[in-house]
């Protein structure tokens, strides 16, 4: 057993692949949902020993809120590594972590795990166009060259010539959600070889829910009230998203169950990618604060 800080944490996070690790929370269901670490698994210490020898064989990371717990749950499931995988337990807990934490349980009604495999990943590609619909009403209804300007002002700093306007982060954005649609659509072809061409299942789907349970309605309103003064705004919006998605698929991979291989593979494809996608966003809230 090992303990890992939190800034080591955060780099083992974006360089190991999705399906290489699992994060744990060991505290109690009302601690979790208040805040946790995005993409992490909630397992009760109370309901741990029971459920230890049910762990992948993969290396396992587990917090607590200040690292007591988390020890605990270690050691015993270091007893039972027989894989000999790599065990963590978060330095500090949660008490320690200053990255993105995010509120809530990782799955809302949109996915529902007893439904057909199809069916559960055109709610994917649902969620894929609301993010879609965000970024592309933004290109279209702010004026983001001035948003830009007043905030290079704000800042008492020039806008630096290799740093990517936001208009350039925001269509990347965009077209990336393009992608991960098409992405989840290639994953259901391979699944169901009748299944019609993207283009008509695309057009045909709400794009209602955002990445991450909220309504496009509620977030262009939440935007809107932000007047001139809102370039921070959107991209910590975009952000919040962003990680609430990543939460999700991956927590998504994690429950589904052994049987459906493929569809285990979608999720951890889909985590990764927006892993990608919250690294672009971060870079250019950091360049703009």
């Amino acid at each position: 057993m090992k303990t890992i800080s939190a800034d080591k944490l955060r780099e083992y996070i974006q360089k190991e692949h999705e399906k290489s690790y699992l994060l744990i929370d060991v505290r109690q269901p009302a601690e979790y949902e208040e805040s946790h670490i995005p993409g992490s698994i909630l397992l009760p210490l109370n309901e741990f020993e029971e459920q230890v020898e049910e762990l992948p064989e993969k290396n396992l990371i587990f917090y607590c809120r200040s690292g007591v717990r988390s020890k605990a749950a270690a050691l015993t499931a270091d007893f039972f590594n027989e894989a000999k995988k790599d065990i963590y337990t978060l330095e500090g807990g949660v008490l320690g972590w200053n990255g993105i934490t995010v509120e809530g349980i990782p799955l809302f009604k949109t996915f529902d795990l007893n439904k057909e495999i199809d069916a559960i990943l055109l709610d994917a590609i649902n969620l894929e166009k609301g993010a879609f619909r965000f970024y592309d009403y933004i290109l279209q209804n702010v004026d983001l060259n001035n948003l830009e300007k007043l905030s290079s002002k704000r800042n008492d700093k020039t806008i630096e010539k290799d740093k990517a306007s936001i208009s350039e982060v925001l269509k990347q954005a965009r077209d990336g959600e393009l992608g991960h649609a098409k992405l989840i659509y290639s994953n259901l072809k391979n699944i169901k070889t009748d299944t019609v061409p993207f283009e008509d299942i695309y057009k045909n789907l709400n794009g209602d829910i955002l990445e991450g349970g909220a309504s496009f309605d509620e977030i262009i309103r939440l935007i809107a009230k932000h007047g001139n003064n809102q370039l921070i705004d959107i991209l910590e919006i975009a952000i919040s998203m962003e990680y609430r998605a990543f939460d999700l698929y991956r927590v998504m991979s994690e429950r589904i169950e052994k049987e459906n291989d493929k569809l285990k593979e979608a999720f951890y494809s889909l985590a990764q990618a927006e892993k990608a996608h919250m690294n672009i966003l971060v870079k250019a809230l950091e360049q703009r604060v």
